[in-house]
């Protein structure tokens, strides 16, 4: 029970530096940045000989852009959009917030269109996040690197 209370302590903490940006004013990942980061994306995805889908979402999670590249299968699309709205939701890689699907707070934050997989990195401005980039077609740690250049690309 003590563990939970600091989980959801936790929780509440990491709701409140997410709507910060907004609050603030900071504007999320623009189309031209999102483009960037998706660039960024596939030339590490072709590097690595694999093909993805990788999605940009802003704070809200809210596509911003979209792309799958041709060997990569119809269902990845989803999968990034799903892992990019987690991470932008909670403001942390995708892949650290394996504990909130037990909670099931994907279905109650935004009816069941977030995946708490391993894939999708947070974007910044001024310290706070922003938005977030998911990618899916590979193997989770291949997603995460992808993702990772996307948003090394617009920093």
């Amino acid at each position: 029970m003590r563990r939970r209370r600091r989980f959801l302590m936790t929780l509440a903490a990491l709701f409140g530096s997410v709507t910060g940006a907004a609050a603030q004013g900071v504007t999320g990942p623009t189309l031209a940045e999102a483009r960037a980061a998706l660039a960024a994306a596939e030339e590490t995805a072709t590097g690595l000989g694999v093909g993805l889908s990788c999605a940009v979402v802003d704070a809200r999670g809210t596509l911003v852009a979209l792309a799958r590249m041709d060997n990569a299968r119809y269902f990845t699309a989803d999968v990034a959009a799903g892992k990019a709205r987690a991470s932008a939701a909670f403001g942390a890689p995708s892949g650290n917030l394996a504990r909130l699907a037990e909670l099931r707070l994907d279905s109650v934050v935004d009816g069941g269109k977030m995946l708490f997989v391993q894939g999708a990195v947070p974007i910044a401005k001024d310290g706070q996040t922003v938005g977030a980039i998911g990618c899916s077609g590979a193997s989770a740690q291949q997603d995460e690197d992808a993702a990772n250049a996307g948003v090394a690309a617009i920093q």
